[in-house]
């Protein structure tokens, strides 16, 4: 059985040349093809492209159940999200077909936490959603409680909504997905939800698989998923803060990019903010915001380049890394020191936003860079 993947984008990207990959273009209501000839989630009667603000991948998900004619096995990417295989390349679609011989589902590896699926879901959304859905799914599929429940407290689920499997499944799968989401868009309350909240049933349809999966004893090829790029967005945000430094505009590139987060929280997280980058730079602008308030002389003041700040950020960084360590300063961290004039200042607000753990390291000992700079 041949299969088709269905590559979920919102906007312009570069598609794999294998041809088992098919551009999905979500959200495309009023708007240019992104990819010339891709499939768009607004053709045809029954289709939900208008809610895409609120179903995020799920309008081309739902298009795909309702008017895509092939029987063939039916797979879901994210532009930026893809199978790989024990070579770290793109899975290739004999590939897809060898697995589905013996297994009834690709989907992700299990994203591992500290926390439990709940806990997490509750410190970055509003929690009475996923407990609207446990309640959607309890009422119609009753069966798939225990799973429902079992998942919510593990520490680890499948993400992305990304997964390939039989036509015949894919199906199933959408009745239900799409089912329990209108039970749940039937009680929710949205009045005080902004852009990034509203984008719920998107959230929300991540801790479903799971427990379908496991109800229905599915045999699970769990694949490990490579990220082919930033998202869009994060790159453009990038290249705004770049341009109002250069023009000189610190205060306002600030307040801009942090207008942005409220608006997209999740262009920080490790998945959309590959590099790190644009964590460094909410520092960097903080830092730079304040020696200028401050009138002061020094290498933050005097440089505009967001990639030259940055530069100097992790090496202040790694200074006060030593510091926290209780290793000593070389001739030429001093000399950084001075010729650069870090100061106190630009120490307290990079421990106070310290990146370390989103780059895997023990925080920054604030109590020994303060002595240090007393």
């Amino acid at each position: 059985m041949a299969t088709s993947i269905f590559v979920m984008a919102h906007k312009p990207y570069t598609p794999p040349a294998d041809p088992v990959y098919k551009t999905m273009f979500v959200g495309a209501q009023g708007k240019q093809d992104i990819i010339p000839g891709c499939f768009r989630d607004d053709v045809g009667e029954d289709n939900i492209s208008d809610l895409n603000p609120y179903f995020s991948e799920l309008t081309g998900l739902y298009w795909l159940w309702k008017n895509y004619p092939g029987q063939e096995n039916i797979g879901i990417c994210h532009y930026r999200r893809f199978f790989i295989n024990d070579n770290r390349q793109i899975m290739t679609g004999p590939e897809f077909d060898d697995i589905l011989k013996s297994y009834d589902i690709i989907t992700t590896k299990k994203l591992p936490s500290e926390k439990t699926n709940r806990e997490n879901y509750a410190e970055a959304h509003y929690v009475k959603d996923m407990d609207l859905t446990g309640y959607a799914l309890k009422k119609l599929y009753p069966e798939y409680a225990k799973a429902y429940d079992e998942m919510t407290v593990a520490h680890g689920n499948y993400f992305g909504n990304l997964f390939v499997t039989s036509r015949e499944l894919f199906d199933e799968y959408c009745t239900y997905l799409f089912s329990i989401l209108t039970e749940v868009s039937s009680m929710v309350d949205m009045t005080d939800y902004d852009a990034y909240e509203q984008r719920l049933y998107g959230f929300l349809s991540e801790f479903l698989l799971m427990p379908f999966v496991q109800t229905r004893e599915l045999r699970v090829c769990e694949c490990p998923v490579a990220f082919s790029g930033e998202k869009a967005e994060t790159r453009e945000l990038e290249l705004a803060v770049e341009e109002l430094l250069r023009q000189g505009k610190t205060a306002e590139a600030k307040d801009f990019f942090s207008r942005m987060l409220e608006l997209r929280p999740d262009l920080t997280m490790p998945d959309s903010d590959l590099s790190g980058n644009l964590e460094l730079t909410l520092l960097v602008l903080y830092i730079k915001d304040f020696e200028e308030q401050n009138r002061a002389q020094n290498y933050v003041t005097r440089e505009n380049e967001l990639s030259a700040l940055l530069t100097h950020l992790k090496k202040c960084y790694e200074i006060l890394r030593k510091i926290s360590n209780d290793e000593e300063l070389d001739p030429g961290d001093i000399g950084y020191m001075k010729f650069t004039g870090f100061d106190k200042a630009s120490a307290e607000i990079i421990a106070a936003g310290d990146p370390s753990e989103r780059f895997g390291r023990t925080p920054l000992d604030r109590e020994k860079i303060d002595e240090f700079f007393a």
